[in-house]
């Protein structure tokens, strides 16, 4: 069993600023059936805006987790990954000589080190541009599968769609088939399926193409 001696610790656990009610709409999940852990990291540029948890923690999991976010606000995201255990439970003690907590195990240290890593890899936002079809290129239902790839990757990633999408996570592209596109978009709440509606009717006005339709991949 996992003893907590810093008060600073004890803070963070019953005042958890950085733990929140799990929100598929903005959270990604850990990819583990035995760690049901969600996390929504903010950047901005490169660098560390805001960090939030969710899910099943333990005590010490929740102030051990929330040191990091108040160790990386401010830096660069890729400092996650060389982010220790060890050097959260440092920063957690009241006193140096003092350890913040007991009996934590290397098992404890290597599933922290593995939720760093996927921090690390989460998907960094690109300069947000502009989008219109250019009928120039003929009827969205003629192009070949790769130029319409293409464009449903710019359309997604437009500033017109990232509007749509202000405080969830973007929608990607998973697979086209034709005129059916399928996408990956936040689909739990009814106003995650009110906004995918008007994605999918921007994307049928932008193509002007009646038939196109979208298919969310949860």
């Amino acid at each position: 069993m996992i003893t907590i001696h810093s008060e600073r610790a004890r803070k963070l656990i019953t005042n958890p600023e950085y733990i929140t009610e799990v929100n598929p709409s903005i959270m990604r999940k850990f990819p583990s059936e035995n760690f049901n852990l969600w996390a929504n990291l903010q950047l901005e540029g490169l660098v560390v805006k805001n960090l939030s948890f969710a899910g099943d923690l333990e005590n010490h999991e929740k102030a051990l987790y929330q040191a990091a976010v108040l160790m990386m606000k401010g830096k660069p995201y890729l400092l996650l990954e060389k982010l220790s255990l060890r050097e959260c439970e440092a920063f957690l003690r009241d006193r140096n000589s003092v350890p913040a907590m007991e009996n934590l195990a290397e098992d404890d240290a290597q599933k922290f080190q593995r939720v760093m890593l996927w921090l690390s890899q989460f998907p960094v936002p690109k300069e947000v541009k502009d989008y219109q079809f250019s009928l120039e290129k003929g009827p969205f239902y003629q192009l070949k599968l790769v130029d319409k790839i293409k464009e449903l990757k710019e359309f997604l990633s437009s500033s017109e769609v990232m509007r749509l999408y202000t405080n969830r996570l973007p929608p990607s592209l998973v697979d086209v088939d034709d005129l059916t596109v399928y996408v990956q978009v936040p689909y739990t709440s009814d106003e995650d399926k009110a906004v995918f509606e008007d994605l999918h009717l921007l994307g049928v006005t932008m193509y002007q193409e009646e038939s196109l339709n979208f298919i969310p991949e949860i």
